[in-house]
């Protein structure tokens, strides 16, 4: 399970005891919002991406597992009741989301490469060559950039505080430029927008919740 950028902060560090997952998950729905929940706790980190409403993706990353789907919201549930949860939750625009849900769903080509054994500027002239679809993520530390193609053209960057496909950057200052950076090459699912899935028609958030707090009781 990648980490992203941060997009347009709505709400970050914030405390999930006590909160209530159905209400915050269906308001997220009934407004078609747009972005994606980032949920930290002490067993294991979890992600929700958002399209226009649409609940695309739910992943929770154990330290010896990848769950997806129901099992992973109601690892999400469960670890949030634990008293040492916190959310932080991101606005991204509609276009880059759906770059995001295909790079999640996609196929990694390369993984922990690092920098400082890489010539980007090849590499991304190869991948231009080989009509690549999909994206390089770059992580060094807390810091993570997305670089995003399409067909073997660029499209973008996907960096911190930008909720959408940025065109320019510094490269000099950029992640990707750090020798300690690790970078993962991952080809695009190639999912149109028309097409992503729900999983609030796949699955009852609410019922789910409910056994949550039962359990926890």
């Amino acid at each position: 399970m990648i980490v992203l950028p941060r997009g347009k902060p709505v709400k970050e560090r914030g405390r999930t005891l006590g909160m209530d997952w159905h209400e915050v998950l269906q308001k997220l729905h009934d407004g078609h919002f747009t972005g994606y929940l980032n949920f930290a706790a002490d067993c294991g980190r979890g992600l929700l991406l958002f399209f226009r409403g649409q609940l695309v993706v739910i992943r929770y990353r154990m330290p010896d597992d990848v769950l997806d789907g129901e099992v992973a919201l109601e690892h999400i549930f469960s670890a949030s009741l634990s008293g040492h949860a916190c959310l932080d939750i991101y606005r991204l625009e509609p276009g880059l989301a759906a770059e995001i849900f295909n790079l999640i769903e996609g196929k990694t080509l390369y993984q922990g490469q690092h920098r400082e054994l890489l010539d980007i500027p090849f590499l991304l002239q190869r991948l231009k060559s080989d009509c690549f679809s999909g994206g390089l993520h770059v992580q060094a530390g807390d810091e993570v950039a997305i670089i995003l193609m399409d067909s073997g053209h660029f499209l973008g960057f996907f960096h911190d505080g930008h909720p959408g496909i940025m065109t320019t950057a510094d490269l000099t200052a950029s992640v990707a430029w750090q020798p300690e950076a690790k970078i993962d090459v991952i080809c695009s699912a190639g999912v149109p927008e028309w097409d992503l899935p729900d999983f609030f028609q796949e699955l009852d958030p609410g019922s789910l919740w409910d056994k949550a707090l039962l359990h926890a009781g």
